[in-house]
């Protein structure tokens, strides 16, 4: 069979597998990139910071630098719920805010199903009662009788964020309060005074009985993120007195905030294991879509490559689909990731590269000794 008849024969999984490869090759070149990039701009980083004390004055000789400091937090005003009897002294104050509505949950049921067709088709609705922290329709409901969910919340859910944050002298810019989002359930000591509302196990409930709520009703629960007198270390720029991203040679954004007191060795290694957990993740999902385009193009492949005396040696084997795919899919991940390393680390890419390589020179060798003997 040539490969415009095996092409033909299997043209829609074909088709399907170049897709598939297409997507693979072009997230795992795109996150090498990111990847690259982000090592290199970490290591100019750590070569331009400097460790300050915060609780000296600023000096204007670090303004635009590249600093790193730890510290305790600071706020100006405490963040407030007065309805709620809450303040607490912290970089973020949540609320967040669910209400008991009506929920459709379908079952689909078919009946006299054959190979080529379903003859008919019912659904059984079920309608149950639960808390949501967003609005559910109840327009598109199959049944709308005696299933009416409010049209908005009653209490809206909302997030707190402090002005003014410091650690001794420095500011912290809003990019670096972003990055604070350990939360911690809160609850304040004092009940509301409005008797509508209950305290039940840190929640706050809009109701008449907790226990038996009804539609509408509404539960709160608050939450808390950078406590004032909390450690954390910062490496940012400096500019005017507060701490922003600084942006490296390669047009990289750098910015560390962590928890607890860190030397500027140890954030950047934590930074640095963050970034390969990411890398290896997104590396893991493209040579899957490789996998699965080797395994859907095999058969177009084989034929491909069993057209050469030469190639045949390294077309995947239909007694071993599964290592053969591997194999494929494998190597082509590793070639393309050599390709992005080379540019700026040869060494890399050339470890890399060979083994990519490595099975077909295998081959290659299989072939020569093959010839010798002949």
């Amino acid at each position: 069979m040539t490969l415009a008849e095996q092409f033909r024969a299997c043209w829609l999984i074909a088709t399907f597998g170049i897709i598939l490869f297409t997507a693979g090759a072009s997230i795992l070149f795109w996150n090498e990139g990111r990847a690259v990039r982000k090592t290199l701009s970490l290591d100019e980083a750590l070569n331009d910071a400097v460790t300050l004390n915060p609780e000296n004055p600023i000096e204007s000789t670090y303004e635009g630098r590249l600093i790193h400091i730890f510290g305790t937090l600071v706020t100006d005003e405490p963040l407030t719920e007065p309805e709620y009897m809450i303040q607490v002294n912290s970089v973020k104050l949540k609320r967040r805010v669910q209400m008991y509505q009506w929920i459709e949950e379908t079952v689909e049921h078919r009946y006299g199903e054959s190979i080529s067709s379903v003859e008919s088709e019912d659904r059984t609705y079920y309608y149950n009662m639960d808390w949501r922290d967003y609005l559910i329709d109840s327009r598109n409901f199959y049944i709308r009788t005696g299933h009416h969910n409010p049209k908005s919340f009653p209490v809206e859910s909302r997030l707190q964020v402090a002005e003014r944050v410091q650690i001794g002298y420095y500011g912290l810019g809003a990019a670096v309060k972003d990055r604070i989002n350990t939360f911690v359930e809160l609850t304040s000591d004092q009940r509301p005074e409005d008797p509508a509302v209950k305290l039940h196990s840190g929640l706050y409930y809009h109701c008449n009985d907790v226990w038996n709520p009804e539609i509408g009703d509404v539960r709160i629960q608050f939450s808390f993120a950078g406590l004032e007198g909390e450690m954390y270390t910062i490496v940012g720029r400096l500019e005017k007195g507060v701490i922003v991203p600084y942006q490296t040679s390669l047009k990289s954004n750098v910015l560390l905030v962590s928890k607890g007191q860190l030397t500027l060795t140890e954030v950047f290694k934590l930074e640095h294991r963050s970034q390969r957990m990411t890398t290896w993740t997104i590396r893991f999902a493209g040579w899957l879509l490789l996998f699965f385009a080797a395994t859907a193009t095999a058969s177009v492949i084989h034929v491909a490559l069993s057209e050469s005396r030469f190639l045949s040696r390294i077309a995947p084997d239909p007694a071993y689909p599964v290592t053969a795919n591997f194999i494929m899919s494998f190597s082509l991940a590793l070639l393309i990731t050599s390709l992005a390393w080379a540019f700026h680390r040869p060494w890399i890419g050339v470890g890399l590269l060979l083994a990519a390589a490595s099975p077909f020179l295998y081959c290659t060798r299989g072939v020569g000794l093959y010839q010798r003997v002949n």
